[in-house]
């Protein structure tokens, strides 16, 4: 019995590693749009003293209307603030989740992103480990391939007032 319950144990580890390396690409970033257009080098430089950066989404041309309504953020901009979720968001703005995981205190990343828009808009949390209810955002003017400042902003939500309000700067975003 011994030499039928070996192999059964190797067979069943293969289709189990075979199923993990298949479901693996459900976990990548998720791409909607910007299939077409130049491609452009984002540097994302975050400048924070002790917080890093969530998932970064980077929309062209976005509807900023879906982002912030009236004076606070819509539903799916305070899912990617508070959880770091921006896959609702990607979705209505029709946008590309950009970097899975975290920008670290003082580093940066650099990434293509392909798109016929004029501008970039980059939002991403700031990750909760010490302010559960910030995120970082600019504008960026593709055409021009220059440099934009992030600023931070808090959306009040652990203060209990639920408006936005300017923190300050978080980092650089350069486009090439």
């Amino acid at each position: 019995m011994y030499k039928f319950t070996k192999p059964m144990i190797k067979m069943s580890l293969l289709a189990v590693a075979a199923f993990s390396l298949n479901a693996c690409q459900y976990f990548q970033p998720e791409v909607v749009g910007q299939t077409e257009g130049k491609i452009y080098k984002v540097t994302i430089n975050n400048t924070l003293a002790n917080e890093k950066f969530a998932p970064i989404l980077i929309v062209g041309d976005a509807d900023d209307h879906k982002i912030w309504v009236g004076d606070y953020v819509s539903d799916e901009a305070y899912t990617q603030f508070t959880t770091g979720n921006n896959g609702p968001l990607a979705e209505v703005l029709g946008g590309d989740q950009g970097q899975p995981g975290k920008l670290g205190i003082g580093n940066e990343i650099s990434f293509s992103f392909r798109s016929n828009a004029k501008t970039v808009r980059i939002t991403a949390m700031v990750h909760p480990d010490f302010t559960p209810d910030n995120y970082v955002t600019t504008l960026v003017d593709l055409k021009s391939g220059s440099s934009s400042q992030l600023q931070r902003f808090d959306i009040g939500v652990d203060e209990g007032r639920k408006s936005i309000q300017l923190v300050g700067l978080a980092g650089k975003v350069t486009v090439k």
